[in-house]
C-alpha cells in the first residue's frame, strides 16, 4: 500500500492530510495510529513554515508519500525551501529544556524523533528538502 498526496502550503493541507491520515491509519487499523497521525501533522507543519520564508515558485507544493509493508509505516515530505543545513541535522532532533522560551516553535522533530523508529533528512536540491520517518507496525 503507498499513496502520495500534493499539498499546497497552507491552512487547509494540515486538515486534509489529517483526515487523510485518519483514514488510512483507522482502515489499516495501524498500531499507534495516534502517534503516526501526530508525526505526519508536524512534519507537514514544519515544511509550511519552511516555505513560508522562502520565495515561492507559482504551483509550489508540499509532498507526503506514505508506503507501507507488512511489519513498516514509511513518511516522507518534501517541501520546495532550502530545509536545514547538514551541519545542523543533529541539533535539531535535541531539546534542551535549560533553553526552553515556551515558544510554539523548535519542539517537533524532537517529538517526531521519539515516535518513529528512524528519521532521516535529504537536501534533494537548493530548494527541495525532504524528511522521511520509518515506523515499525505489527499488523
Amino acid at each position: 500500500m503507498d499513496f502520495t498526496l500534493n499539498l499546497v502550503p497552507n491552512q487547509q493541507a494540515i486538515y486534509f492530510v489529517d483526515a487523510t491520515m485518519a483514514s488510512y491509519t483507522n482502515l489499516f487499523n495501524i498500531p499507534n495510529k495516534k502517534e503516526l497521525c501526530f508525526v505526519v501533522h508536524e512534519l507537514v507543519i514544519n515544511a509550511i513554515e519552511a516555505m513560508k520564508n522562502t520565495p515561492l515558485n507559482e504551483g509550489a507544493k508540499i509532498q507526503v508519500h506514505v508506503s507501507q509493508n507488512d511489519d513498516v509505516v514509511k513518511v516522507t515530505v518534501i517541501d520546495q525551501a532550502e530545509g536545514i543545513p547538514i551541519e545542523e541535522w543533529d541539533k535539531v532532533l535535541q531539546f534542551n529544556l535549560d533553553s526552553l522560551t515556551f515558544s510554539d516553535r523548535g519542539r517537533g522533530l524532537f517529538f517526531v524523533k521519539s515516535m518513529v523508529d528512524e528519521i532521516w533528512f535529504e537536501n534533494i536540491s537548493d530548494t527541495k528538502f525532504l524528511v522521511g520517518i520509518s515506523k515499525k507496525i505489527n499488523i
